[in-house]
């Protein structure tokens, strides 16, 4: 019988052990919890650009309108889905008049504001950056809001 009642008091002094270790640093008035709980994020799934039409949304599009008064036409998208979006391409609208309403002109585009709906996204800002229109003109086209569709 012997061994057993080792067996039994090695078991009870583990258990002791365990429990003050898990216990013996914990406050007398228990664990305090203060702020609003996290919600949880989607940081993944598939990103777009919207805009009114028969295609509201789109991935990497070739060309866009943004509003009635800029269009971008031949884009090719360096970056896509990250908080940024950047292409090369020609950008013409009455938004760069006169220098660009009838002629595109080379742009950087870049897409941002990355807006989550569920498990997608949407762009909802863009610059366009063409070096060959005045400044007034560039300026016009600095900061240019695009459509989110609501959640």
């Amino acid at each position: 019988m012997r061994p057993l009642t080792a067996t039994v008091g090695v078991l009870a002094l583990a258990g002791g052990l365990l429990g003050a270790s898990l216990c013996g640093c914990a406050d007398p008035g228990g664990l305090k919890v203060s702020g609003p709980a996290q919600s949880p994020s989607v940081t993944s799934g598939p990103v777009f650009v919207a805009q009114a039409g028969p295609k509201p949304r789109l991935r990497r599009p070739e060309s866009f309108d943004i509003g009635k008064d800029v269009t971008l036409t031949g884009l090719r998208w360096r970056t896509w889905g990250g908080p940024a979006a950047e292409a090369t391409g020609e950008v013409a609208g009455a938004r760069c008049a006169p220098a660009c309403r009838d002629k595109p002109v080379k742009a950087e585009i870049t897409f941002t504001g990355l807006v989550r709906h569920d498990r997608v996204g949407y762009y909802s800002r863009a610059t366009v950056s063409a070096r060959g229109l005045p400044p007034e003109q560039r300026e016009e086209l600095r900061d240019l809001r695009l459509l989110v569709p609501q959640g």
